[in-house]
């Protein structure tokens, strides 16, 4: 059985990074996130056309979480609380026992191993502090890295299913 009960929200600490609630003076630092062509080009979603836009996506996010259907990490260096990147879950299935994860960083910040770092807190506190199963995620065929780093966390690519690809708890 899952637990899925994300108050107080959980804080996860890694050895360079805190992994945090969005909050409200995030807005800047996510629009420029969510809004780089680098990052965005991979990503089927639409561009934030305002800082409003934005405002609205961390109440959402962050009312998401209140309702414990989901997770949303600010990825931070620990000395420096600006908004490098995000990772989350999301689309719990309780019968199954599993999860979708997704995640972003911004470009100025990749290659230096943050997203594995990340990666690798968040699948530890699902697998053990919420009790999943199975982790999926959909990636873009052509974003090399976000496969590369899939693969090296132990995902495997679904038979039949160009963009998917999981993690199961059996693995670790």
């Amino acid at each position: 059985m899952l637990n899925l009960n994300f108050t107080p929200f959980p804080t996860i600490t890694t050895q360079r990074l805190v992994l945090r609630q969005l909050q409200d003076d995030d807005v800047h630092e996510l629009f420029a996130l969510r809004t780089d062509e680098r990052v965005s080009r991979f990503l089927d979603r639409p561009l934030p056309e305002s800082l409003n836009d934005v405002r609205e996506f961390i109440a959402k996010v962050n009312q998401i979480t209140h309702d414990n259907e989901g997770l949303y990490w600010v990825i931070t260096r620990k000395n420096e609380d600006k908004l490098l990147g995000a990772i989350g879950l999301r689309n719990f299935g309780p019968e199954q026992c599993q999860a979708e994860i997704g995640y972003e960083l911004h470009p100025d910040h990749q290659g230096q191993g943050f997203m594995h770092e990340a990666i690798t807190h968040v699948l530890a506190y699902s697998f053990g502090r919420l009790g999943l199963q199975a982790i999926m995620a959909d990636t873009d065929p052509g974003n090399l890295r976000s496969i590369q780093i899939l693969e090296r966390h132990g995902f495997v690519k679904i038979n039949g299913l160009e963009n998917t690809y999981i993690l199961s708890d059996k693995k670790l």
